[in-house]
């Protein structure tokens, strides 16, 4: 058996089971799984919840990748296709 929580707060308490009841689950279970989803919504010291700090890494590994395919001497200058006002030539 894991560390116990104790709930000192008879609406959380109530919530708790009512929930518990409806989805047929242990309130330990309703408990963990509503802390999982709240703590996805808070923002992370660094100013990014879990969800975006975990695409941020998955696009700088994609960005990673794709850097490593790039043909040598491609460049992303294109001043060749426009004038001096920015329009196509």
């Amino acid at each position: 058996m894991g560390r116990q929580l104790n709930v000192r707060n008879d609406e959380a308490y109530e919530l708790a089971h009512i929930i518990a009841r409806r989805v047929g689950r242990p309130v330990t279970d309703v408990v963990r799984d509503a802390l999982r989803v709240y703590g996805e919504t808070l923002p992370a010291v660094d100013g990014m919840t879990p969800t975006q700090l975990q695409r941020y890494e998955s696009l700088r590994a994609l960005a990673k990748r794709t850097a490593a395919q790039a043909l040598p001497g491609a460049t992303s200058d294109h001043d060749d296709l426009y004038d001096e006002y920015g329009l196509p030539k």
